[in-house]
């Protein structure tokens, strides 16, 4: 039997090909690929952009073409490799991105394909409240519960979110979930400023109208946020905020806050250094991905307390939509998006 995957054969080089089906080895499954979304830093990788996993990318695109990239998806177990217990055939599943033995789509083939074979660690399985297009959004989503777990909120805290991108939205949600007893978003976008109020935000700052910093200030009564998350920074090629937001973050936190760190600039990050000394502010990443953590995630979707499908603005039908998908995440404002462009590669089926 064949399956068709897209393979890159080098950047900006990725074709449609067909590929034999994919055979599970102990403690792996294979599945079918129900939905799948790229993620922005896969799209600057894919361009030859230096960002986070650009060595692993040299090296596996230096052995020749291969299928790589596809890390947030959601699929069907249809067949188990040996010594396999937590999963069964027909399970709908989603996936985090990193596994002892690499990172999918990264050091092995990824979720580009109808089909693909993955650890059974690497899985959790979907409850039937959580579509395959909100699956396919929890591997971004674990990021921001474990930067949430790292801020470790409490009801006396103001958390600020600078950036309502698809992370942006996560950790609103996720710290409102941690127990913070206010959320602040900050945005630029109308129709961001009006979902981040829809999902629970108590006061929103179009960072376009007014200073962010002032804004947040005059609304915590001159005291500051307790725990900042930057979710905008980035190269400003790319339409991102470069360091700007960072500095935002530091003036706009009290002394001794948490400042949580999500957006990715690689080598050109640049903190604040005099900001964060002397006033003893505390810089963090997301906390180590756990399996508790992972699951705490899906349960978090599943019950509902974090929502993920109002952020789905678009789904394209067909493995062969791939490269629209890309296009069209690359340039989220223009098309209106805060969630990656999805797409639908195949159905849940029926297990006897």
């Amino acid at each position: 039997m064949a399956m068709r995957a897209w393979i890159t054969h080098g950047y900006g080089d990725m074709r449609l090909e067909e590929r034999p089906d994919p055979r599970p080895k102990p403690g792996w499954v294979r599945a079918k690929v129900l939905t799948a979304q790229p993620s922005i830093t896969e799209i600057l990788l894919f361009q030859g952009e230096r960002t986070y996993g650009h060595d692993i990318i040299a090296r596996r695109l230096g052995e020749g073409p291969v299928p790589i990239f596809g890390h947030e998806f959601s699929a069907q177990v249809v067949e188990l490799g040996e010594g396999v217990t937590s999963l069964a055939v027909g399970d709908r599943v989603c996936a985090r991105g990193s596994h002892p033995e690499g990172i999918v789509g990264f050091d092995y083939p990824g979720a580009f394909a109808e089909q693909g074979v993955f650890p059974e660690t690497l899985l959790a399985k979907l409850p039937p409240s959580v579509s395959d297009s909100a699956g396919a959004s929890i591997q971004a989503l674990t990021d921001c519960v474990a930067a949430a777990h790292a801020a470790a909120p409490t009801l006396d805290d103001t958390a600020v979110v600078i950036g309502l991108g698809a992370m942006g939205f996560g950790c609103l949600q996720a710290v409102r979930a941690a127990g913070a007893g206010r959320t602040i978003a900050v945005g630029r976008r109308p129709e961001a400023l009006h979902m981040a109020l829809r999902l629970g935000a108590d006061a929103v700052v179009d960072a376009r109208a007014t200073d962010p910093v002032a804004a947040v200030l005059e609304l915590t009564g001159g005291c500051g946020a307790d725990i900042v998350f930057e979710c905008a920074g980035g190269p400003v090629s790319r339409g991102l905020a470069g360091n700007e937001t960072m500095i935002q973050a530091a003036r706009m936190a009290r002394d001794e806050a948490r400042i949580v760190g999500l957006a990715f600039d690689g080598e050109a990050a640049v903190l604040p250094y005099a900001d964060f000394r002397f006033r003893s502010i505390r810089f963090c990443f997301p906390a180590v991905l756990t399996r508790s953590l992972f699951e705490r995630t899906v349960a978090l979707v599943a019950s509902g307390r974090i929502e993920l499908d109002p952020l789905i603005g678009c789904t394209l039908d067909g493995i062969e939509a791939l490269p629209q998908a890309f296009a069209m995440t690359l340039d989220k404002g223009r098309h209106g998006l805060i969630n990656p462009a999805q797409i639908r590669i195949s159905k849940p089926q029926e297990f006897a």
